[in-house]
């Protein structure tokens, strides 16, 4: 290794030489001789040293001597501007006494060579001054790195600077300033070395517990436990306590207990580690590429929603699912349910994330281009919480299909911050200026309750959702600039939208795909559903039919050999389609709603179960009414008369003659019925002139009237 000018070594066991830091300050080939400074902390001044270059050579290869460092004070660490200018005049006047001597290439030589040599004296007393001011010049010249400004006057130290003083007895500190002099001003005690001590001992006590407390509440109770007896005497004489005042205890405690000690006594160390802690860089540092790893997190949103059948109903609070890219900040899947955080939501969220978005958002009425919401990849990790994915599902069917996934350790939010800010966002833009919204914080009294204002579905707060996160993947992020310098080569804005796409193309990113069949019997639960005559039921309540050619033909078996179990998977989000094995050896096959289900269209979940829960508690009001019981009573009334009177009919010699002529008795009871349906209505359409004709005249036209019916019975008969 090379020795150069200036050069700091730390030297061990090496002969002539103690152990410890050496400047080189000259170098001499000719004579094969290397000049040191020693450079020890101590007030002595110290001489330059000689050592062979070849012996210094020799330790650096065995590993006696290894090139080290030696940091420079601050104050010397400044530019001409920014030094004083007294202090400039005193450093150049130390300068002009050294000067000749630092400029001459055989001072050191001499100086090592001849250690009784007369060339400092005589350049003493040229310039009028004393031997040991040159020597103390030329320490510090060669001991900070032979330059000007080693020799700035150090005064850091000055005045007892960082010792603390014992206390006497003339009170220190400045007094209380009033405005009215006539009030006079209590002279107060200084602060002994028995009150530091006690103030101390009252931080430990009361202070650094776990929590944050102020100063005055420690101060308070500091005075009620160690000031006691003062107090209450002084209280007793009518005079001033002696006894330390706030400011100054205040000062001390902040001076006794660093404040690095007093942040973590104060909190507990998830708290310390979430919100206190240094920051060691950025949530990106250990992400390469688009793909390297996905965040998944869920909140309860901050707005009320309705059902989708009763807008009178409050739900209450969905819970949204967020997959973000760490590296890009895309938004990558998305999920809202009235389920709780739980595994049975976050695969949704999962499934969402894996496949297209085209089909996602046209769902919900919004229409857009594959190229507007691009993400259907697979990461090459996953982050998530304990609470969802700490499961044995999720070990068993999300890991197989992600490759790795990783669990945050409680309460450590921060450590997914990037989803945990996008909930931020989502809320500041959309959530807190909704109908219907807490804005994030607790009821207060007085406050209007945030639920009588209630207005959106599940629904509608999934659509306003779609449209801020495409609007979110579209904005720009300064900090994507700088992770990446195809945005500025390409002259794109720095938006999560651009900075995937140009990832995704230039093939620097760590994304897979894989068959939406595929994700989804991986993430998703089989449940059974049943096949009929009318198609493939599911919940009791929803058919659905599919494109298969022997579907029609299965349809034909089960409604006259009966139905059959099927295996399936269902969409939480959507119920307008599931994944059916439609035979024993298939796969999963897209079945779409029956048009006789359309009500239940790209319904949620939750409004499956909302409606199946309003048709038991309809049955279970279903109890008979008023009028309902007048018509069961009407009824028993009518066959307890028809039993009456069949009793006081004349008996019959047999049970045949019950039954015998039935024919024609029918139809004499039919004739009957027609001559009463004809007078009704003669009566009603001329009742005046029936009133007015003899009774001899009736009975011509009941005459008459019984032989047109009984020609039109013939004809009946004939025909």
């Amino acid at each position: 290794m090379q020795v150069e000018l200036n050069s700091i070594w730390r030297v061990y066991n090496l002969d002539g030489l103690g152990d410890g830091l050496y400047r080189v300050l000259q170098l001499y080939i000719r004579e094969h001789i290397v000049i040191l400074f020693p450079l020890f902390e101590s007030k002595t001044l110290q001489r330059p040293l000689k050592l062979n270059i070849d012996l210094l050579n020799e330790a650096i290869k065995v590993g006696n001597a290894q090139l080290s460092s030696y940091e420079l004070p601050y104050y010397q660490l400044q530019s001409e501007d920014n030094i004083s200018e007294s202090y400039l005049v005193k450093r150049d006047e130390k300068y002009r006494l050294i000067i000749e001597l630092v400029s001459d290439p055989n001072f050191l030589l001499n100086l090592v060579e001849r250690p009784r040599s007369k060339t400092i004296p005589i350049h003493a007393k040229a310039h009028n001054t004393y031997v040991q001011n040159i020597y103390r010049a030329l320490n510090l010249y060669w001991k900070y790195g032979q330059e000007r400004n080693a020799l700035l006057p150090s005064y850091m130290n000055s005045g007892g600077r960082g010792k603390s003083r014992v206390a006497g007895v003339t009170k220190r500190g400045s007094p209380i300033q009033l405005s009215s002099p006539s009030i006079e001003v209590p002279e107060g005690v200084n602060t002994t070395e028995r009150d530091k001590v006690l103030f101390l001992k009252a931080m430990k006590e009361f202070g650094l517990k776990g929590e944050e407390v102020k100063f005055s509440r420690v101060y308070d109770k500091m005075l009620k436990e160690y000031y006691t007896e003062e107090l209450i005497a002084a209280e007793s004489e009518s005079r001033e306590a002696l006894v330390p005042n706030y400011r100054a205890f205040v000062y001390w405690a902040k001076k006794l207990v660093p404040p690095q000690i007093r942040i973590h006594k104060q909190t507990n160390q998830g708290d310390f580690d979430r919100n206190r802690r240094g920051l060691k860089g950025s949530a990106t540092d250990h992400t390469e590429v688009p793909g390297s790893c996905f965040e998944l997190d869920a909140t309860v949103l901050d707005v009320h929603i309705v059902s989708d059948f009763q807008r009178n109903h409050v739900l209450g609070r969905p819970t949204v699912y967020c997959v973000v890219d760490k590296e890009s900040r895309m938004i990558v899947g998305l999920h809202v349910s009235m389920e709780y955080a739980s595994w049975r939501a976050g695969r949704q969220a999962l499934i969402n994330s894996f496949t297209s978005k085209k089909d996602y958002c046209a769902e919900f009425g919004i229409e857009i281009d594959e190229a507007d919401w691009p993400c259907n990849h697979i990461p090459q990790r996953l982050l998530c919480d304990r609470g969802e994915f700490i499961c044995q599902d999720a070990e068993n069917l999300a890991v197989p299909l992600i490759g790795h996934l990783s669990i945050a350790p409680p309460y450590r939010a921060e450590l997914k911050g990037i989803v945990e800010h996008r909930f931020k966002i989502l809320n500041d833009k959309l959530v807190h200026e909704l109908l219907g919204t807490t804005k994030g914080r607790h009821y207060i009294r007085g406050d209007r309750d945030p639920r009588l204002d209630a207005t959106l579905t599940l629904r509608e707060i999934t659509t306003l959702l779609i449209d801020e996160v495409l609007e979110h993947n579209s904005s720009i992020f300064e900090d994507l600039a700088k992770q990446s310098t195809l945005l500025i080569e390409s002259g794109l804005s720095p938006t999560p939208l651009n900075y995937w796409n140009l990832h995704v193309k230039a093939q620097r990113h760590a994304l897979s795909r894989a068959d939406e069949a595929h994700i989804r019997s991986r993430l998703l639960p089989t449940v059974k559903v049943t096949m009929t005559g009318k198609g493939i039921r599911l919940n009791d309540q929803m058919y659905y039919e599919s494109d298969h050619a022997d579907f029609e033909t299965w349809k034909v078996i089960a409604r006259n050999n009966g139905s059959w179990k099927l295996d399936a998977l269902v969409d939480h989000d959507n119920s307008s389609f599931i994944f059916v094995r439609l035979e024993e050896e298939s796969g999963f096959t897209r079945c779409y709603l029956k048009k006789e289900s359309a009500n239940f269209a790209h319904r949620h979940q939750a409004d499956i179960l909302y409606f199946g829960d309003w048709i038991k508690l309809e049955n279970n009001k279903d109890k008979p009414t008023k009028k309902s019981i007048e018509r069961h009573q009407r009824r028993n009334q009518v066959i307890e008369t028809a039993k009456e009177e069949a009793a006081l009919a004349p008996s019959l010699s047999s049970k045949s003659e019950r039954t015998k002529g039935m024919k024609a008795r029918r139809r004499e009871a039919t004739l009957a019925q027609r001559v009463e349906d004809v007078e009704d209505q003669l009566r009603q359409a001329k009742p005046d002139i029936e009133s007015d004709l003899p009774s001899e005249h009736l009975g011509d036209k009941k005459k008459k009237i019984i032989s047109i019916l009984k020609r039109k019975r013939v004809n009946d008969n004939e025909s």
